[in-house]
């Protein structure tokens, strides 16, 4: 952690070349794929990666209401947009990082996360509280609650996701956010489809 630390922020004297630039970006990629072929191909901790990354969907569409699977599909993509370039930017920024990937050449680096322990059982909650806004904004607060100190804190003690300049609490109101901006943008969404279709 201090080694990582010791690196932020960085600082360059000189400007770069896009050469330059090109020429550190392939040595990051090559050190980063050995650092993946050594410590996480194939490795337990890998394999609930490729597990969750399949199984995640499959569960979802088990359970999702075939006849607003629209719906709730609009729902989560606009908290998948939002979390996942949010997921971006924290990882490149070294916020925070995931010592354990799928692949090196997937970002954000933890794609199965994000959909299966954050995207899928929002759009639940959604499907299930998104009709009334007070029972969504407590579902939501709960959901964003069980993410930040139950689903981080468990990657975090199996070693799969670390903070670096990041903590816990700050994930809390952002996912809460997230998920009453998407039900308030697909809401208004739907007045504005009504609208049309009385025209």
């Amino acid at each position: 952690m201090e080694m990582i630390l010791d690196l932020l922020p960085f600082q360059y004297l000189h400007s770069i070349s896009l050469e330059q630039l090109l020429k550190e970006e392939k040595l990051f990629y090559q050190t980063l794929h050995s650092y993946w072929q050594e410590h996480n191909y194939l490795t337990i901790k890998w394999w609930v990666l490729v597990t969750l990354s399949i199984l995640s969907p499959f569960v979802w569409f088990i359970f999702v209401d075939k006849k607003r699977i629209t719906e709730i599909t609009a729902f989560g993509m606009f908290f998948g947009i939002i979390a996942i370039f949010l997921d971006s930017i924290g990882s490149n920024a070294m916020i925070w990082t995931y010592p354990v990937r799928l692949t090196p050449y997937l970002y954000p680096q933890m794609y199965p996360y994000d959909v299966g322990i954050i995207i899928i059982p929002f759009m639940m909650v959604y499907q299930r509280t998104g009709k009334k806004f007070i029972k969504f904004f407590f579902s939501t607060g709960l959901l964003a609650l069980l993410i930040a100190f139950v689903a981080e804190t468990t990657m975090e003690r199996f070693d799969m996701y670390m903070e670096i300049t990041w903590k816990n609490i700050y994930s809390f109101p952002i996912y809460w956010i997230i998920g009453l901006f998407c039900w308030s943008i697909l809401k208004l969404f739907k007045k504005i489809e009504r609208k049309h279709n009385k025209l």
